[in-house]
């Protein structure tokens, strides 16, 4: 069983480059892909000129590799699906074009879901599981908050969450405010009414539970 991602550009169409959106997210996806190799089943690859898939083996910080792509592709939003499911064809670590399966139909299905109940444009991602259960709804319903949360996020406090990223940080408990602040240019006690006013520490926490419990429905599956 694994965990198949379908993302694209959001209203790519009326973006004034397209063209070089599409060659920043080659660029983003490349650099992804050799971080996380250990992780990735199946590379993240474009299948189209704005849209990509990939394959992951286990839930664990999987959320965090889709932020990655995200905050990277800042000011160009994105949109994801996810499948938790079934392969049926056999997986090219290299690239995930001709993958197919319970897990991909799940994944497209998903994708059109958030692209159609996007909360007014605040909600970018939804997942579904080939055995459903309460654990989907909720791992839902965390991922529209988070999403929520961050589309209230001021430039300055995505900046701050982006370096996290960059960091590899895993724990909220483990940033060095000091450290953070320096590479920022900003005095530490700015960036710390930065992490009130934004709440990335609650921010992380969430999207890291969201995780543990899409790693027990892929356990469902052994």
């Amino acid at each position: 069983m694994m965990i198949a991602v379908i993302g694209d550009i959001i209203k790519s169409r009326s973006i004034a480059d397209r063209r070089k959106a599409q060659e920043g997210l080659a660029a983003v996806l490349q650099q992804v892909n050799q971080r996380h190799q250990g992780v990735l089943a199946s590379r993240f690859t474009i299948t189209l000129g704005d849209e990509f898939q990939g394959v992951l083996n286990g839930a664990t910080g999987f959320l965090r590799i889709l932020d990655e792509i995200t905050f990277a592709m800042k000011p160009i939003d994105l949109r994801f699906g996810i499948g938790v499911g079934e392969l049926t064809t056999r997986l090219d670590p290299l690239t995930s074009i001709g993958a197919d399966g319970p897990a991909y139909w799940l994944a497209r299905e998903a994708i059109d879901f958030a692209h159609k109940n996007n909360d007014y444009g605040r909600a970018n991602i939804h997942l579904r599981a080939q055995k459903a259960d309460m654990i989907t709804d909720l791992i839902n319903q965390i991922l529209k908050l988070t999403a929520l949360q961050v589309s209230g996020w001021r430039e300055t406090q995505s900046d701050i969450y982006k370096l996290i990223l960059d960091e590899g940080i895993l724990d909220p408990e483990n940033i060095n405010h000091q450290n953070i602040a320096k590479k920022l240019g900003i005095q530490t006690s700015s960036l710390t009414r930065r992490f009130e006013s934004s709440g990335i520490k609650r921010y992380m926490s969430a999207r890291r539970e969201a995780e543990i419990a899409l790693e027990r429905i892929n356990q469902n599956y052994a």
